[in-house]
C-alpha cells in the first residue's frame, strides 16, 4: 500500500475514533499549544485503559505512532490496521531490541511516538513505577519528551461507572532530557524516567499520583 493510501487510512480511522469518543465520554484537553507541530517527539503518558491510545490519537493534530503488544498484530482487522499503518510490535515483559530500534528510526525521521512507561494499565487509577525505556529512546534519538496526564479513561464503557464519564487530559511543555554530568548512564536513565513521570504526576489530582506522589 502506498504512503498516500496509508495516510488516508490513518486519518479515516482517526475520524471514526473521534466519533466514537464523542459518543462514550466527555473529554476536556488543556495544553494543546504545547504540542510541537513537527520534529521528533516522545509523547509520554500514564496508562489507565484500552481507551487511552484511541483518545490520544484524536487530541493530537499530527499523526502519531504506538507500541502495541505483538499479539495484537494477529487479531482480525485490528492487526491488519496496525501492520498497514506502521505501528510498532513489541514483546511485552522483556527487552525487545527490534522494537526499540524501529522506534529510534521513526524518531530520527521526525515522527511522534506515544510511550506508556508504566507498561501496563493500573486498575486503581494510580500511577505505578515506570520502566526506563523512554529515557533510553529520548537520549539515543534526541527527541523531545512531551508529558501527558489524563484521568477518567478507566471509567469509559465500564459497567457500573455510569454513561458518558468525564475525562481530563493535560499536555505539559516539551523538553529535551539530559543526564547530569558525572552521573553514570544507568542512574541517569532512572533520573530522566523519574523526572518525566513526576511531570505527569504534577498534572494529576494528588490522589491519582500513586508512587509519584510527594512524600
Amino acid at each position: 500500500m502506498s504512503g498516500g493510501l496509508v495516510a488516508l487510512l490513518y486519518w479515516t480511522l482517526r475520524n471514526l475514533a473521534y466519533l466514537l469518543a464523542h459518543l462514550v465520554c466527555r473529554y476536556r484537553v488543556n495544553g494543546r499549544e504545547n504540542v510541537p507541530a513537527s520534529g521528533a517527539v516522545l509523547i509520554v503518558a500514564n496508562h489507565l485503559s484500552w481507551f487511552d491510545p484511541l483518545l490520544l490519537s484524536i487530541i493530537f493534530p499530527r499523526r502519531i505512532w504506538y507500541f502495541a503488544k505483538i499479539q495484537v498484530f494477529s487479531w482480525p482487522i485490528v492487526g491488519w490496521m496496525c501492520k498497514v499503518t506502521g505501528q510498532i510490535p513489541v514483546q511485552r515483559g522483556e527487552g525487545d531490541r527490534a522494537a526499540l530500534e524501529r522506534a529510534i528510526a521513526y524518531l530520527r525521521e521526525g515522527k511522534a511516538i506515544v510511550f506508556f512507561p508504566e507498561g501496563t494499565v493500573e486498575r486503581r487509577e494510580q500511577m505505578i513505577a515506570a520502566h526506563t525505556g523512554v529515557a533510553m529512546l529520548a537520549l539515543r534519538s534526541g527527541a523531545a519528551l512531551l508529558p501527558v496526564a489524563h484521568s477518567g479513561t478507566r471509567r469509559v464503557l465500564r459497567r457500573g461507572q455510569g454513561w458518558f464519564p468525564r475525562v481530563d487530559i493535560q499536555i505539559g511543555a516539551p523538553y529535551i532530557p539530559t543526564i547530569p554530568e558525572g552521573v553514570p548512564r544507568k542512574a541517569g536513565l532512572q533520573l530522566i524516567t523519574q523526572e518525566v513521570m513526576e511531570h505527569i504526576a504534577e498534572m494529576l489530582p494528588a490522589e491519582r499520583r500513586g508512587v509519584y506522589g510527594k512524600q
